[in-house]
């Protein structure tokens, strides 16, 4: 029978052969077809099977779709609000999404619609896992909610000024030094950084707090447009306090009512039909709401990695950020970037670049396998030369920088970020293959030493980039006590200008306590060359500095 003939029974049979076989991609390309194929007025029911087994199959990849398996899911349970397993899957979709609450609510639906008489195995079976699925997501969200940040009961350390309370200090001080024109050093430092990043995230609190009484005709629309824009310039500047989280849900389900977002459906469907809605609407209509869309998933990216510490949710999340806005950007390549919008420009695909670097590096942190490290390595490699090639010819930067802060949050501080990635992969895979295990130190060592010059001196990155490359210095066994004293003594120097800033930082309440080792470590080298114990040049190794 030649594949024109197949009927949806056939391409579903085929599909459940692949899925039971675990090849997953194939699979979901049968059931497609098989959806294609069917006639939802004359079966809603058989296709909500094909709905739900496509969902299975998305959750199943090597790299799974969740968002569009939560969207399969959703309309299996829309053609048949009686099939358990479709609620099953949403459940799980949603789980894995971070949204427990979606979650626990499916799992309760799921159980709701199994039968209570005379059930069969299967379905005794089904109510077990599903009842364990449920206590399990409703234990995990109980446990987020209770999540407490790293510092705020630390005693002495939540009296600490914040950096962006430091940094207006340090603005005031070098606009009364030089009050018709910074220095270099000056226009570089991470107090204009942190400082207009801080100004753009509590406006958009601000405009938030303000909608609370407003109506949705009359309520201001940019407040997730300047709260992704500040913590897109430094994520540092983020505050979780008081009724945010909910002032920030209820702000994105009206923005994402008025610009009708996508709030359902992964990246394909949201470029289909953003490509649809300007080619029948125009930019008005598609413009906010793919801005809407992609800071939307910013946020949720955020919140997971930053709040919940769920790395491979927002490695998702920051995945289909980019997919949409690389190719429906190769698709409007030629059209002007004000019919774009901003979310086209390099700056901001950069700075989501950056993002989804980070989330990567944390979620292969605890990943024994290479697969995010390889990601990981090629995402870095990617961003480098894109943020290169701007850098390298000043005339194409798309847009002014408005501000001081924003050359470095949105072009130098992500290339600094990606090479330090680099440095990070070759770390690990420093620990993971003995046999080059000095090699790849070595190149970890130079890969962050390249990083921290994107950094200035008065950021606490600076000292701490400078930290982890005389670690894996020390375990390249190839740097000689000259090297490894340099590096020292730019550690100690660039200390308290950072801490002028960075007095609570957000690397930890040790990490002042960790630089003071490496000074101590540091006259103690000194002290050895000058009683001829060690020469200039000797390669030294981990054993004879304790860091």
């Amino acid at each position: 029978m030649s594949s024109a003939t197949l009927t949806s029974a056939d391409l579903k049979g085929q599909g459940n052969a692949l899925f039971a076989a675990k090849n997953f991609a194939e699979a979901e390309i049968k059931y497609t077809k098989a959806i294609a194929a069917t006639d939802e007025a004359a079966d809603p029911k058989g296709l909500a099977v094909l709905y739900s087994n496509r969902a299975a199959c998305r959750l199943s990849l090597k790299r799974p779709a969740l968002m569009d398996a939560e969207r399969d899911a959703t309309k299996a349970t829309e053609l048949d609000s009686t099939y358990a397993k479709a609620f099953a899957r949403l459940a799980s979709a949603r789980e894995r999404l971070g949204d427990y609450p979606g979650s626990k609510e499916n799992w309760q639906r799921a159980l709701d619609v199994l039968p209570t008489t005379n059930p069969t195995t299967v379905e005794q079976i089904q109510r077990l896992q599903y009842e364990g699925s449920l206590k399990a997501t409703t234990a995990t969200m109980y446990k987020l909610e209770r999540r407490v940040f790293r510092g705020d009961n630390d005693a002495g350390w939540s009296q600490i000024p914040p950096p962006w309370e430091l940094a207006a200090n340090v603005i005031r001080r070098m606009r009364s030094e030089n009050p018709q024109n910074f220095t270099p050093m000056q226009r570089l430092s991470s107090a204009w950084i942190i400082h207009y990043a801080h100004k753009e995230f509590i406006e958009g609190v601000d405009s938030m707090a303000q909608n609370r009484s407003q109506n949705r005709s009359t309520v201001t629309k940019l407040a997730i447009s300047n709260l992704t824009n500040g913590i897109m310039r430094d994520c540092r500047v983020i505050q979780l306090h008081g009724d945010l989280l909910t002032d920030y849900n209820r702000q994105m389900g009206i923005e994402a009512h008025i610009y009708r977002a996508w709030t359902y459906g992964g990246p394909e469907l949201v470029i289909r039909e953003a490509l649809a809605r300007q080619r029948e609407e125009g930019w008005d209509a598609v413009r906010p709401a793919i801005s809407v869309t992609i800071r939307v998933w910013i946020m949720k990216a955020f919140m997971s990695s930053g709040l919940n510490e769920q790395h491979e949710i927002a490695v998702e999340f920051y995945k289909n950020c980019l997919q949409v806005l690389r190719e429906l950007g190769e698709h409007w390549r030629l059209e002007s970037q004000t019919d774009c919008g901003v979310v086209f420009q390099d700056s901001f695909i950069f700075s989501v670049s950056n993002m989804y670097l980070d989330a990567i590096m944390k979620a292969a942190d605890s990943d024994p396998s290479t697969e995010l490290l390889e990601l990981l390595r090629e995402e870095s490699n990617l961003l480098i030369h894109r943020v290169d090639a701007v850098l390298n010819h000043p005339s194409a930067l798309p847009e002014r920088c408005a501000d001081l802060g924003m050359y470095s949050s949105f072009y130098v501080y992500p290339r600094g970020y990606a090479y330090a990635m680099q440095g990070f992969y070759y770390k690990k895979m420093s620990t993971r293959t003995g046999n080059y295990r000095e090699e790849f130190s070595r190149k970890s060592a130079l890969a962050y030493l390249i990083a921290v010059q994107c950094f200035p001196e008065d950021d606490e990155i600076h000292p701490w980039f400078l930290k982890v490359a005389l670690e894996n210095m020390l375990n390249a066994g190839s740097f000689s006590v000259r090297e490894s004293l340099d590096v020292m003594t730019r550690i100690r120097t660039s200390v308290p200008r950072a801490k002028e800033i960075w007095a609570r930082s957000s690397l930890g309440t040790n990490i002042w306590t960790e630089f003071e080792t490496v000074t101590k470590e540091e006259r103690k080298l000194r002290a050895r060359v000058a009683q001829g114990k060690y020469t200039m040049d000797v390669c030294i190794r981990p054993q004879d500095i304790a860091l």
